[in-house]
């Protein structure tokens, strides 16, 4: 079944050539481009899977919804450092926000983050994390974690999948899913990305 996909940027043009690049994989199913700020509240109720959106955009769907995201959102963005000051870009994902796409990245890349998250995963990497956030009130505290724990979240950190880490580690998806359960509890986050965050800000010597 496709993917259902909705584009909303803050330039019509820039949600049009987006289009025409996804379009053309059948796995992919555009519901819809919108730019600007009026009238998304219509173009959300064709059900999208995946929102694919600039910070603007983004911005205005986490002021415009209190509590989720309405899809699984990827962030297009120009520069990893300079728009998430004042931790919006935690805002972002605590909002719902599950990939961080640059714009120097080619369309067969966006569209393999596009099916990533649709699947559960994250799409984020390393960089983009250390680079982007400030540090976290929760990064000084010291963790206890088990061998196979430290090889799994630094597999997380990485942005790879359960399937990537599983076949890395010689382990089974289900143990890779159940070991990220036990690393979402020691540190008090809920999903992969929020982890991934907090973790690029740690010392390692507070991993221990």
């Amino acid at each position: 079944m496709a993917i259902n996909v909705l584009i909303y940027c803050g330039y019509r043009l820039f949600a049009e050539g987006l289009q025409k690049l996804l379009e053309e994989d059948k796995s992919l199913r555009i519901v819809g481009i919108h730019a600007g700020d009026e009238g998304v509240s219509g173009i959300l109720q064709n059900d999208p899977d995946v929102i694919v959106a600039d910070l603007p955009s983004c911005n205005f769907l986490v002021n415009n919804y209190e509590k989720k995201l309405p899809a699984k959102t990827i962030l297009i963005t120009d520069d990893r450092k300079a728009p998430f000051g004042n931790g919006g870009l935690q805002k972002l994902i605590a909002k719902g926000l599950v990939g961080i796409f640059h714009k120097s990245y080619d369309s067969d890349l966006l569209k393999k983050a596009i099916a990533t998250v649709h699947a559960g995963e994250l799409w984020i990497d390393r960089k983009t994390l250390t680079e982007s956030l400030s540090s976290s009130q929760n990064a000084h505290k010291k963790i206890s974690l088990t061998k196979k724990e430290k090889e799994i979240l630094d597999c997380i950190c990485e942005g790879m999948t359960n399937k990537e880490t599983a076949e890395k580690l010689s382990i089974s998806e289900l143990t890779v899913k159940s070991h990220c359960n036990h690393l979402f509890k020691k540190f008090g986050v809920s999903n992969r990305l929020k982890l991934a965050l907090l973790a690029s800000q740690m010392d390692p010597s507070r991993l221990a």
